[in-house]
């Protein structure tokens, strides 16, 4: 921020105090039942205010997940700063995933509606933004497939980026299934959830492992 004008300082401080509101309001209640009036309120500005940063409530939304694929995305990196094959970092990687899922459950709840938030002219700002941050970690993991395979630690026949895909469907539904049900579905089969993500991650990190 040391670069920017006062104004500009000013704008990016209202901006991202709407930005918090609206994380507050779309983890207390069902997006759909949320108006662009009570984000204003709740952030404390005028909707005429709102509107000059935020087109719509689609618009803000992304603007809200974009914050927590950042801070995904630097778990990811933190994790995999080690001399380790390709297999491992990416056992690591879903370990990092894992370890954002259980610190910051709200933002990975809204995180994971996105396939229910329509995309139109109004959100494709803060949309693109997101989409761009959103590839960069699917291309994170693809690299560390492909870093594997050079390695020998994960088979050669697969396609990295297909693989990288499909990978990351499987770990956020998992998760995602997992959040919505709590604890209520380990507790109810006596199973510890900690050993049963670990026995799940290990299961599917296993039909990539070059035997």
């Amino acid at each position: 921020m040391k670069n920017l004008t006062r104004r500009e300082r000013e704008k990016l401080v209202r901006k991202n105090l709407m930005i918090k509101a609206a994380k507050k309001l779309f983890s207390n209640y069902n997006f759909n039942d949320v108006t662009m009036d009570e984000i204003a309120n709740e952030a404390e500005f005028t909707k005429r205010t709102l509107y000059q940063y935020f087109s719509s409530k689609e618009d803000i939304y992304f603007a809200v997940i974009l914050g927590g694929f950042k801070k995904l995305y630097s778990y990811f990196q933190k994790s995999i700063k080690v001399k380790a094959t390709g297999y491992r970092k990416l056992l690591l990687a879903i370990s990092a995933y894992y370890t954002f899922y259980k610190q910051n459950p709200k933002i990975f709840k809204l995180m994971n509606y996105v396939g229910y938030v329509k995309r139109n002219r109004e959100s494709s700002l803060s949309y693109k933004d997101f989409q761009k941050f959103d590839d960069l970690l699917f291309r994170e993991l693809a690299r560390i497939i492909e870093e594997g395979q050079i390695d020998g630690s994960i088979r050669s026949d697969l396609n990295p980026q297909t693989t990288g895909y499909a990978l990351a469907f499987l770990i956020t539904g998992f998760f995602q299934q997992l959040s919505e049900s709590g604890k209520s579905f380990t507790k109810f089969h006596s199973m510890d959830e900690d050993e049963f993500i670990d026995f799940i991650i290990d299961l599917l990190l296993a039909s990539l492992s070059k035997k």
